[in-house]
């Protein structure tokens, strides 16, 4: 029998193992097949070896035309490409629109994405939606962008709210009760410190006389305002939301340098930091502060206080000025910190988790933004960008890409504004010789889109579909204007 024949076997076991190698070289050559292909190699039609990246191209309003250095590509707007590891001029457009355009480096190996590319109308289409016989003192927007208050100038407590996801409905009229404020026998006027995540509430500094106090305004129940300073017996230097929640606030007593806390659940107010000189909150327990305790002379030192655990950042110079901000990006911690004067700010990841349980160990920025004398930083919406700036010149740091850009722009800040907003997650926008300016978070794409006063900020509705100014008329009154950013076959 052939099984018992020992010459038969040793063949046998001979084309087994023989086979067994095959099959083992054959699935060596697919893994390093498509390792390679997974980091963008491949064969161009030459048969040279080529390294690829992913591009992922979307518009407002799409879709757009895609042109890859001058040649159109079959592909519109939303579409995913495979290019060549170069550097590319994109440009997008459409029919009525001006272009988009940009360079863009593609890296073998990697995928770049945008999806906020944002057309603008070759003719802007404005008109006016409502009239005030003089200028609002306040125009405030809700986090989700839906709400608009503008303070009515001729009956003060009194607010028009409009609804920015219906553009076409008539505004509804918001008056405080009447024993709510204190009243001013001179002056008056509002500032607007935040509004709560429930975009209902908005918390405002009511300026009358040589005084103030803090107002919670209701947005759908104005009976249900509440005045701060007299309901909780306070009146600190700052008030702010804890955690962006309408009844829970930070009270800051800048001359006895001690932060509280305050609840309208409560009538106590208990002792959070002390030796306190500048702060800034992230959620219900974590604290970025300012501090002259065990600081060398001419300096402070600036803390992370998390869960109670705190943690030293960085020593900086003592000034009237400090930046300080706080947020998550990708489930990661991203901690801002600097003092005007030194023309930098540094930016941390995760800062607690580097210094661990060893206190004497100094966390590394990430990252070191230089502006001369900045004096406002802010994280995008998207939390992905952060901003610093002094007047026309800025510095932004790209989280997820790790990359930087430092510019000059060219339109002058109209005043009293001190500072650009975030438009969106991936543009900035302020008022310049009148004009709503926006542009991309490294300074292309610049747009005007409109009139504005420079009192308040432009405004834009959830969509992006309209933006909003108040504007003087030749009249002395104050139109509130839409401009459509979009032509008329797209609204």
């Amino acid at each position: 029998m052939d099984y018992l024949d020992p010459r038969k076997r040793q063949r046998h076991a001979i084309m087994l193992y023989l086979g067994y190698a095959l099959i083992g070289i054959g699935i060596a050559i697919a893994t390093t097949v498509l390792v390679y292909q997974a980091y963008g190699f491949g064969i161009d039609k030459k048969g040279a070896v080529i390294q690829s990246g992913i591009l992922f191209v979307s518009s407002q309003p799409q879709p757009a035309n895609i042109y890859i250095n001058g040649e159109l590509n079959k592909a519109k707007t939303n579409t995913r490409l495979k290019l060549p590891a170069e550097t590319y001029q994109l440009l997008l457009q459409r029919d009525g629109y001006q272009s988009w355009s940009r360079s863009v480096e593609i890296l073998g190996g990697t995928v770049k994405r945008f999806d906020y590319p944002m057309l603008i109308p070759n003719q802007l289409s404005t008109e006016t939606i409502a009239n005030y016989k003089q200028a609002p003192g306040l125009a405030t927007q809700s986090p989700d962008k839906r709400w608009l208050a503008v303070s009515k100038p001729t009956t003060f407590g009194s607010f028009d709210i409009y609804d920015l996801k219906s553009p076409k409905k008539l505004p509804v009229s918001l008056t405080l009760p009447a024993n709510l404020l204190t009243p001013a026998s001179a002056t008056q006027s509002w500032e607007v410190i935040e509004w709560a995540d429930d975009n209902n509430n908005i918390l405002l500094k009511h300026v009358y006389d040589a005084n103030f106090e803090y107002v919670l305004v209701n947005r759908e129940n104005p009976v249900q305002s509440v005045n701060i300073s007299k309901s909780l017996q306070i009146n600190p230097a700052k008030l702010q939301l804890i955690d962006r929640k309408f009844d829970r606030f930070y009270a800051f007593d800048a001359e006895k340098k001690v932060l509280n806390r305050a609840s309208l659940k409560s009538v106590d107010i208990l002792p959070a930091l002390t030796d306190v000189v500048d702060f800034r909150s992230y959620g219900t327990d974590t604290l970025l502060y300012a501090t002259t305790t065990g600081a060398s002379k001419g300096q402070v030192r600036i803390r992370l206080q998390v869960n109670e655990k705190d943690y030293q950042i960085r020593s900086v110079a003592a000034d009237s000025k400090y930046l300080l901000d706080l947020t998550e990006y990708d489930r990661e911690f991203y901690v801002v910190v600097g003092a005007s004067s030194e023309n930098k700010v540094y930016i941390y990841k995760d800062p607690a988790r580097q210094i661990g349980a060893n206190p004497f160990k100094s966390p590394v920025p990430t990252q070191v933004l230089r502006v001369s004398l900045p004096n406002f930083v802010s994280f995008s919406s998207s939390a992905q960008f952060i901003m610093i700036q002094n007047g026309q010149e800025f510095a932004v740091y790209d989280i997820e890409l790790g990359d930087s850009y430092r510019y000059m722009a060219r339109q002058p800040l109209d005043a009293p504004q001190v500072n650009a907003t975030w438009m969106d997650g991936n543009r900035l926008t302020y008022v310049s010789k009148g004009m709503r300016v926006i542009f991309d978070y490294d300074y292309k794409n610049i747009r005007e889109i409109g009139n504005s006063s420079a009192l308040h900020r432009p405004v834009f509705a959830p969509d992006s579909r309209y933006s909003y100014g108040l504007v003087s008329n030749p009249a002395g009154e104050t139109n509130l204007t839409q401009t459509a950013l979009r032509t008329p076959t797209d609204l």
